[in-house]
Order: structure tokens, then sequence, then C-alpha cells
């Protein structure tokens, strides 16, 4: 099964890796530590993994793998996986909460970009309109039989005009800024959606296959004195795996 692995942030992530116990055996794929263990059922054996990998400074990936050794079909539920600190239970994400983090991310992004288009054409509706004022200064003399005269005026000025063709460039460029805005909403939209594809939910594997999924989970708030254990728990078919983890 593909899984999609989420990019953390900027930050360094929190280091995160798996301990083996009794019965299970540590092994490293492309650096990313894995446990195996299983257990033993009244028709056949469940041969269970377990990988992590930091996300963030806040958050772990976990990947489980279950393979069904047992003469009957064998359901892996959303809820399998939870985990625990010292300090209580930690959150673990699957298929559902994921989703609704994206659907929620979505929807910010979506205001977001709305405002930015606005303004867009709130700027695009003001161009190729310019005003101008002035003030005219005249001076002027009459000679008579009398003498002459002489007379000054002052006139201000003003008025607007409008340039048809700078108004159409201007938006012409606002109506494709837009088109690129939402463009990259719905392509954002998608690669949030296909990454969270590989999530766990309920799943059914058949005798004789296997299925693997992934989880994200709330690491504890890092303390003082070193790393910190997690213990991950593994329920699947009426069985329960235990897996040691270290945090920081």
């Amino acid at each position: 099964t593909a899984l999609g692995l989420f990019s953390g942030c900027a930050s360094v992530p929190t280091p995160v890796s798996l301990q083996a116990g009794a019965g299970q055996e540590l092994s490293y794929s492309q650096g990313m530590g894995c446990v195996q263990g299983g257990a033993d059922t009244s028709d056949g054996f469940i041969l269970t993994s377990l990988c992590a990998q930091p996300k963030d400074r806040s958050r772990s990936v976990l990947i489980v793998r279950v393979s069904n050794r047992t003469g009957r079909p064998v359901t892996i539920h959303e809820g399998a996986i939870t985990a625990q600190s010292r300090t209580g239970p930690l959150e673990v994400l699957a298929h559902t909460a994921l989703m609704r983090e994206e659907k929620t991310r979505q929807t910010w992004a979506a205001i977001g970009a709305g405002i930015a288009a606005a303004g867009n054409s709130m700027a695009a509706s003001t161009a190729g309109h310019s005003s101008y004022q002035g003030t005219a200064y005249t001076s002027a003399t009459a000679y008579g039989p009398g003498g002459h005269a002489r007379a000054n005026a002052t006139t201000t000025y003003s008025g607007t005009a409008y340039d048809g063709a700078a108004a159409a460039a201007a938006q012409q460029r606002a109506n494709a800024e837009n088109a690129r805005l939402f463009e990259r909403l719905e392509a954002e939209k998608q690669m949030g959606e296909q990454a969270i594809e590989g999530a766990l939910r309920t799943h059914t594997i058949q005798p004789g296959e296997s299925h693997a999924a992934f989880v994200e989970m709330e690491l504890p708030r890092q303390r003082k004195g070193g790393p910190q254990p997690v213990e991950v728990l593994l329920r699947v078919h009426g069985t329960e795996t235990r897996f040691v983890m270290s945090v920081g």
C-alpha cells in the first residue's frame, strides 16, 4: 500500500525511536525503525509491525502493518492504535480525524484566497481612472481716454480622466491572478486529501494477505531529563501487541 507521509514544518522534528520488547525484533527501512511482533490466535498467527518516523515537533507518523496468517478474515479497526505516556493518553489521529483537519485547512485556505481575489478585483476596478486639478492665473490691462485699468484673476480647475486600455489590461491581469489562486487552491486540496488516503481506517484482511496504513500520534510535551517513554498498543482480532517508543 502506498502511504502518504506529511512533511513537517521548518523547525527540527522531535526524534522518536522504537525499542524491541520480549519476542519482538527491531529492524530499519531506509533509516526508519520498525519493530515486528505478533500474537497467536485459536486458528493461526497474526504478524504485526510498527514503524515510527518524526513529522514535526509535536507529532510522529506511525506505520502499522498486519499480516493475517489465520484461517479466517481479520478486521483492523480505525481506532486499533492507542498511545500512553507517563502523563496520560496521547491523541492518535487516523483517517477520520486527519480528514477533519484537512477540511478545516481547506476552509481557511478558501477564505484567504477569496480575500486575495476580492483585493485583486477591487484594485482592477479603479485602474484607468485618474483625476487632475490645478490653478490658473490671468492678468489683463485695459486702456481708455481716462487712462488704464489692470485686473488679475485666479481660477482653480479639476476633473477626471479614464483610460479604457489601461483598465482592460488591469482587469485581465486580475482575472489571470485570481484564476491562478483558485487553481492552486484546488491542487492543494487534492494533494492534501490524497496524502490521507493511506491513513488507517477499518479494513478487513483476508487469510494470507497483509495490510499497511498510517496514523499520526501527538507527542508528549518535552520535559527536562531526557527522552520520554511512550507505550503504543495495537489491538487486532482480539489480540494486543505492545510497542515501546522513546520520544525526544
